[in-house]
């Protein structure tokens, strides 16, 4: 697919329909589906700069703002983590995607993890961005559960960590960019606190990670698991352990707090970059969806429902890999474990 850079890709948001339910997404690209979920108390465009860039590798990059977040409707008070799971599968659903590449940030992973293992037919490959799975995440939520007051320090982590997502000192244009798409979320955690609330008791609620990780690894979907060194929110022995009990390739972020890909925006493309090179690319060839003969038009016809491809930019607007600036964090892709 030939390009220039003569106009960045912007992600067309707009909010569908789900059983009757508001649900805010963000599309654009053509290829192979990439369908994306975002973290805890953020939106799905507040990732739009790594997200627009992942079009140039050859995806159809699908972002969907969880219940109470973004765009989308809130859930009940009493709402479990099952019923975001619920609402993510049936806007998939609606959005007619037959197949995809699935990834998801934090509390995005959880829920990517809960769906490939429920329906693995559907997951290409599964992609979890410093996730809250493993057997330490699952003790770290039981100690929170049970002993509040630990909640604080939890907290304090949180906000350090949230601090050093914005480089001011060392590239303050991207410090400005960042602050201005956290503004909405912000601004709706401040509006609707109870959104806030019903997703994060949703969280501690919750059963143990540990149970969708093994049903993945048994239904045999590859699975790669993100994690920055410096991530104050989620154990490293936590994507540690979800990595090994998934024989997933494991990628390790250096020098990088828990929301790396919003603070560079290069690195998440230079890593999918790295891993379409190995075993991501093998998964998608093996799938008929990548090779000398298959274009992107062909490969995501192939995933979606034809009545349902809408919003795709021109060709003419992705910025190819070989044109993007190279990452400032530095990252080490290592084998399956």
């Amino acid at each position: 697919m030939e390009a220039t850079r003569c106009a960045p890709v912007r992600l067309v948001r707009r909010v569908i329909d789900v059983d009757g339910r508001a649900v805010g997404v963000a599309a654009a690209g053509r290829g192979v589906p990439l369908v994306v979920v975002h973290g805890f108390g953020v939106e799905s465009l507040l990732y739009a700069q790594t997200l627009a860039r992942l079009v140039g590798l050859g995806f159809r990059v699908i972002a969907i703002d969880l219940p109470g977040h973004g765009a989308s409707a809130g859930l009940h008070p009493t709402a479990s983590l099952d019923d975001f799971i619920n609402v993510v599968d049936a806007a998939v659903a609606k959005l007619g995607i037959r197949h995809a590449v699935f990834m998801g940030h934090s509390m995005g992973g959880r829920i990517i993890a809960e769906l490939a293992a429920q329906n693995p037919q559907r997951c290409i490959a599964a992609i979890l961005l410093d996730p809250i799975v493993g057997q330490p995440w699952d003790d770290l939520c039981r100690w929170l559960r049970w002993f509040p007051p630990a909640m604080a320090v939890y907290g304090a982590a949180a906000a350090i960590d949230v601090a050093s997502t914005l480089p001011a000192l060392v590239d303050r244009g991207q410090a400005i960019k960042i602050g201005s798409r956290a503004r909405q979320s912000i601004t709706s955690l401040i509006t609707g606190p109870w959104n806030g609330l019903i997703a994060g008791g949703a969280v501690l609620r919750s059963g143990p990670s540990t149970a969708a990780l093994e049903r993945l690894r048994r239904a045999k979907v590859a699975a790669f698991v993100v994690q920055a060194d410096h991530d104050l929110l989620v154990p490293q022995r936590a994507a540690h352990d979800a990595a090994a009990r998934l024989e997933a390739t494991f990628v390790a972020v250096e020098g990088a707090g828990h929301s790396w890909m919003v603070r560079d925006p290069e690195a998440l493309p230079a890593i999918l970059e790295q891993l379409l090179n190995g075993r991501l690319g093998v998964v998608l060839e093996h799938a008929g969806l990548r090779g000398d003969h298959v274009t992107a038009d062909v490969a995501m016809l192939c995933c979606i429902e034809p009545e349902s491809v809408s919003d795709v930019v021109d060709p003419i607007d992705v910025v190819l890999a070989s044109q993007r600036r190279p990452p400032k964090l530095k990252f080490t892709v290592q084998l399956n474990r």
